[in-house]
């Protein structure tokens, strides 16, 4: 029966030190399920990341989409899935700015709940080891329109943002146009941005939408704002050979390129043939990382 029990005690453990779950019930969220490397507890000062859904998504889907866990151990990384709440129609989305994804016009503050979400990782008792100057955040879509408000936000202090297939808005509250240089963020610091983008996605198109309206930044407007902001030269630079990053389509599709002179990178994925949904290999997760953590 002391063995049972044991044994018992010893898996739980194994469980508990690989997942925890972090309650926000009063915030009328679902729990959320932070994922520990192995030997968290041999070290202190991890790096953090938070990835974020888009529209209609959920964490099961952002975990299948970006492939955190393949390398969560080769790179020291704890992190996060958190999920927005739902409309209406039951989709899950984000309060990331005019453009998507309150349809409801709810006006929920999505930057405060990753703050709060960020802070309970950081003072859990059971969690706890976290490098504040390692925060760093990966969006798709409805995701990546959060990711670049909460990078430009005081609220946050992020070190870095991957953007997939999402920009950031080109026409405010009264439908008035923003200048589309500009990121209008609440700081000067320099955030270190690699944008991925699709050039034949029709859903938040690679070269803008404005309907008069509403309206988006292309994807080249949008490192244009990144690389203002970080005190970049104009120009994007091809930097490497082109290589496959999706398994939607065939060959070496995506070409990758920089910004020069910056003060933190900005750099960009642009997917030649590439829609706005994608199965992403393994191999574009681990470059997409290196770009963060390395």
């Amino acid at each position: 029966m002391k063995l049972i029990t044991l044994f018992a005690l010893l898996f739980s453990t194994s469980l508990w030190a690989k997942s925890i779950s972090l309650e926000f019930s009063t915030h009328n969220r679902k729990a959320v399920k932070v994922q520990l490397p192995k030997k968290f507890d041999q070290r202190s000062n991890w790096p953090l990341i938070i990835s974020l859904h888009g529209y209609g998504g959920s964490s099961l889907l952002q975990n299948y989409y970006v492939r955190l866990n393949s390398f969560q151990n080769d790179f020291g990384y704890v992190y996060a899935t958190p999920e927005g709440l739902k409309d209406s129609k039951g989709k899950g989305y984000w309060n990331a700015g005019e453009f998507c994804c309150d349809f409801d016009q709810s006006d929920v503050n999505d930057i405060e709940f990753i703050k709060v979400l960020i802070d309970r990782i950081k003072s859990s008792e059971n969690i706890g080891r976290i490098n504040p100057k390692k925060v760093y955040l990966i969006g798709y879509s409805n995701g990546a329109f959060l990711a670049s408000k909460i990078a430009c936000s005081n609220s946050i202090d992020i070190a870095g943002i991957v953007t997939i297939s999402g920009t950031s808005d080109l026409r405010d509250s009264n439908g008035e146009l923003l200048d589309e240089a500009e990121l209008n963020c609440e700081h000067q610091r320099a955030i270190p941005v690699l944008h991925v983008h699709g050039d034949e996605d029709t859903t938040i198109t690679y070269n803008g939408f404005d309907n008069g309206r509403t309206a988006h930044v292309g994807a080249r407007a949008q490192l244009r704002r990144w690389g203002l902001h970080n005190g970049c030269d104009d120009e994007l630079t091809p930097v490497a050979s082109p290589f496959n990053a999706t398994n939607f389509v065939k060959g070496k599709e995506t070409q990758h390129f920089e910004m020069k002179n910056c003060l933190a990178p900005v750099e960009h994925f642009k997917v030649h043939g590439g829609v706005h949904f994608g199965i992403y290999k393994k191999s574009f997760t681990k470059r997409i990382l290196k770009f963060l953590l390395d």
